[in-house]
Order: structure tokens, then sequence, then C-alpha cells
């Protein structure tokens, strides 16, 4: 049986644009169907970089545990919680991971049948030190209303730790988007999660030519090898008229089918809108700063395009994405996207490098405590 401890270390966001600090927090009882699991990684995204600076349209109460991508190693089982979303049996020592939890009540999750756009979810990395509902903590609790999915046994937390926020975004966004056509190009905007699992599900779904926009470097790269066909380093060619013609001259003058923007850069729709071909469908993944930014509205008149927004995901989107990972984990190096490990106490340098661009993906490791 495991032990369970009665407090634990957790890194909490005091006061927006202040490092977080470490406290050590009361570990809640269970409540029947809640899990309690031992956090064993925790991935670090550009949502958690705007919300410690309080650069988010929504602003949750302070203070709050961080963190909303975690892989837990389940520790106590509520009563009643036996399967996962998928009926897999649940039992102590298996590695989870969890969507948000929608009501099952309001008019979003009962008449339109879309739980990510529920209208009382209930988020991690935004509750309250007593829930201990963050994964920048070395435990969590998951509340009795959220669906689970088992990791398969087959995925290390490196490759799999993407999906619990990324990936299964990307996931959520292309069922949005609806069916893409055999051979038609895309063009990425952005080379960060986002960005790079776009990539590999557009090469998957039958692209033609993949043309990933960003940078750095290091990113770009692991987009070539996530199934990219080229890549325009923005450090380098700056100029975005220069770069339109590049992507023109990469797709028989006309412009991609497809953009995908997943940037997190108010700006870069408006370049978004520029590049796409007439007929087109842009699907926008990135955005949540509270920024605006002048768009060009005519073009998507003049061009006929169809734009489709997107947001979070459902419980699906990360059983898909894992079962994606699991069958092609063989042709892409999908563990390369963890490019730093650090430990809790070390979250504050984690999300510097996150914010400066140095990392792709780093990760607070609790593996070793």
């Amino acid at each position: 049986m495991v032990e369970i401890p009665k407090t634990c270390k957790a890194a909490v966001l005091v006061e927006y644009g202040k490092p977080l600090e470490i406290h050590e927090v009361q570990v809640p009882e269970v409540e029947p169907r809640g899990i309690l699991v031992k956090v064993e990684m925790a991935g670090i995204c550009g949502t958690d970089v705007h919300q410690q600076k309080g650069e988010l349209t929504i602003k949750s109460p302070l203070p709050n545990i961080q963190g909303h991508e975690t892989i837990g190693r389940i520790v106590e089982l509520g009563e009643g919680r036996t399967i996962d979303a998928a009926g897999e049996p649940l039992q102590v020592g298996d590695r989870i991971m969890w969507a948000h939890a929608d009501c099952g009540e309001c008019y979003w999750c009962q008449i339109e049948r879309d739980p990510v756009l529920c209208a009382k979810r209930s988020g991690y990395g935004w509750a309250p030190p007593s829930a201990l509902r963050g994964g920048f903590a070395e435990y969590e609790m998951v509340n009795p209303k959220t669906n689970v999915v088992k990791v398969p046994e087959e995925l290390t937390e490196e490759e799999a730790v993407g999906v619990g926020c990324a990936f299964r975004s990307v996931v959520g966004g292309y069922d949005r988007f609806g069916k893409v056509g055999l051979m038609e190009d895309f063009v990425i905007q952005g080379c960060g999660p986002i960005g790079l699992y776009s990539t590999v599900v557009a090469r998957e779904s039958g692209a033609r030519t993949i043309i990933v926009v960003g940078a750095p470097q290091n990113r770009l790269d692991l987009a070539l090898r996530w199934g990219a066909d080229h890549v325009i380093n923005i450090d380098e060619v700056k100029d975005a008229g220069e770069r339109k013609q590049m992507i023109l001259d990469l797709t028989n003058g006309r412009g991609p089918h497809n953009v995908v923007e997943a940037t997190g850069v108010p700006a870069a729709v408006a370049e978004g809108l520029e590049i796409i071909m007439k007929g087109g469908k842009y699907l926008i993944l990135g955005q949540t700063s509270a920024a605006a930014t002048p768009i060009v509205v005519s073009r998507i008149n003049e061009k006929g395009l169809t734009i489709v927004g997107s947001v979070s995901a459902h419980v699906v989107h990360f059983y898909r994405a894992l079962q994606f990972i699991k069958k092609n984990r063989a042709k892409y190096p999908f563990a390369d996207i963890v490019s730093g490990k650090y430990r809790l106490e070390d979250v504050n340098e984690a999300l510097a490098n996150m914010a400066s661009g140095k990392e792709i993906k780093p990760v607070i490791d609790n593996r070793s405590r």
C-alpha cells in the first residue's frame, strides 16, 4: 500500500508577474470517484508563461497552482472509480492523463454536445492550493467529474507529456477543421508544440507540401523531423512580403489550401490571411492573448475563406492523441519535444526559458522524488 503524505510541495502563483513560490500544501481527502496521483511529469507551455505574467484573457483567482498538462501515477482511487473513459480498468500504479471537467448539465454539454465549450468547466492549473488541482506539485487531485485515460504502457513520459495540452488541442482543432483533402498544401505558422503537432498530423493526413514558418532554428529542425518539407526562419527572413513570395513559389503560385495558426502572436493572423489561397481554410489554434491586432477583413470575403477557431479539447482527443503516438512512435521522435527537465524548485527557470524560446517543451520531472 502506498503511503500518502498529509502535505506536499507545490509551486504557487501568488501574484501576477512575480516568481512562483514553493509552498507546503495540504493533500485533500479523496472523494468518491476522485483520484489522487503522484505527479510524474508536468509540462510547461506558453499558456503557463502568459498566465504567470497575467496576460491571459481570463485571470483565475489568486493564489493558485499552475500546471495543466500532467502525467500522474495513481496512488488512491476514490470509491466508484473503476475504469477510464475508454473502459479500461484502473488501479493504483497506473499512469493517467485527464481533461478539464465539464459539468454535463449546461447548454453546451447537453444541447450542443460540445463539452469543450462547457459554461461551468472545472479547470486544472487554475485552482487554489487547497484544491491541489495543478501539475506544478508533487501530488495532484483529480476531481470526481473529470474524465481520465490511461497512458499506454509502451509510451515513455517524454513521448506522452505533450498530449496534456498541445497535442490534444491540435487533435480537437483538426476535428473542428473538418475534412482535409489528399495532397493539399499546408502552412503551419509557428513551430512550438502546437505547430509541431499540427505538422505531424498534417503529414499523416496526406498533405502534399508542408511549410513551417517560425523560429528559433532548433524548433524548425524538429519540425523537419516531424514531417515538414520546408521551413522558413522568421529570424532570417524578417519581411512578411518576402515570406509570402517564398510560400507562393512553393505552392504553384496559389498559396496553401490550409493554414494553421500556432504562434500565439496576434499579428500572425493578418499574415495568414494574406498567404492562404482562394477558397482556403484557416485554423486558429494558438491565440490566448488579450492583445488586439488589425486585419484586412475583406480578405475573408474576396478569397472566400473558411476560418475555424478552436480551444482546448475533450477526453476523446487525449485518447486519440495517445493512440496516434503509440501507432507512429517508430516513425517520429516524439520524445524529442522535451528539451529540458527541471526540478519543481526550479520552475521559475523553466518558465523563463520557455518564454525566451530556449526550450521547446520544458517539463517538471518528479520521477526521482
